[in-house]
């Protein structure tokens, strides 16, 4: 983490995901797959990385712990979502084991193009 603690960042998120009007859809980039309470209920989808699927062994278990979500999209109790990618690159040594890298596409569509089939 920069100078910035953890504490300041997210009172910087709580004040600029106050500001976002309720009527659009917010979608919050933050490199860490942490969801600040005060955030919770504030933005629709969070899209993070930071975790590599735990890359390799055992820097894995440090992931697993630290993390509660280690990769994919978790529906959150807010409301909101939560995707985690573990990314194409790496941290520390140039390898990656059973964590393959990913690219991720995700599709935003207005909700009434959305259909449902009975």
């Amino acid at each position: 983490m920069n100078k910035m603690g953890r504490t300041a960042h997210a009172a910087l998120e709580k004040r600029l995901l106050q500001a976002a009007p309720n009527s659009v859809f917010r979608l919050l980039l933050k490199h860490r797959p942490i969801v600040e309470k005060d955030s919770e209920g504030r933005f629709d989808l969070q899209l993070s990385g930071h975790t590599h699927k735990g890359q390799i062994f055992p820097f894995n278990f440090l992931t697993w712990v630290s993390f509660p979500v280690k990769t994919g999209l978790t529906n959150l109790e807010s409301g909101g979502f939560l995707y985690v990618s573990r990314g194409t690159g790496v941290w520390g040594p140039p390898i990656r084991f059973l964590a393959p890298p990913e690219i991720t596409i995700i599709d935003l569509l207005p909700e009434s193009a959305i259909t449902t089939k009975n």
